[in-house]
């Protein structure tokens, strides 16, 4: 079983490898490296604004009954428009936790929480050219692939082509 919680300061280490990561840079569209003072204070951030125009959650997986959770990634739900009632969705699963079906159970949390605490018509992932995991996961989850947009991200001294894929609810 999968659940989302809050990012909490406790988190900054989980951010501060996931951000950090260059192998994820170019499959999550990242842009980082983040210093741990920058991301204090993001997180400081999300702990005044729940409401902002963003959400990011710590991906737990609960194993058995009376285990303690394990964190396994962190999603986020990004420019979120109350006026257009459409955001963008991301998941980032730690490489040892990938593959064992927490990327479907994610976003189907996701896409609850996008519907019902935000009131979302539409939501939408870029998901960089080649990563068949993500397309795969966002196809199964009824999500179209509605465009490719060309040179979209750039990383490792070049211009990458990006996915569009969306869900109209």
């Amino acid at each position: 079983m999968i659940k989302l919680r809050p990012v909490e300061p406790e988190d900054l280490e989980l951010l501060y490898a996931v951000e950090n990561n260059p192998a994820l840079w170019r499959k999550a569209c990242g842009s980082g490296p983040y210093s741990r003072y920058a991301l204090k204070q993001y997180v400081a951030s999300l702990q005044m604004a729940p409401e902002g125009s963003e959400a990011r959650f710590v991906v737990e997986a609960l194993d058995g009954e009376g285990e303690r959770p394990r964190t396994v990634g962190l999603a986020d739900v990004t420019d979120y428009s109350a006026l257009h009632g459409r955001a963008e969705v991301g998941i980032v699963l730690l490489e040892n936790e990938r593959g064992k079906g927490y990327g479907e159970e994610v976003l189907a949390l996701l896409e609850e929480f996008a519907l019902n605490r935000l009131r979302i018509h539409l939501l939408y992932a870029k998901v960089l050219v080649g990563n068949q995991a993500s397309e795969k996961l966002f196809r199964h989850r009824g999500f179209r692939h509605v465009a490719t947009l060309p040179q979209w991200f750039y990383a490792g001294g070049n211009y990458h082509d990006v996915d569009l894929f969306l869900k109209i609810f």
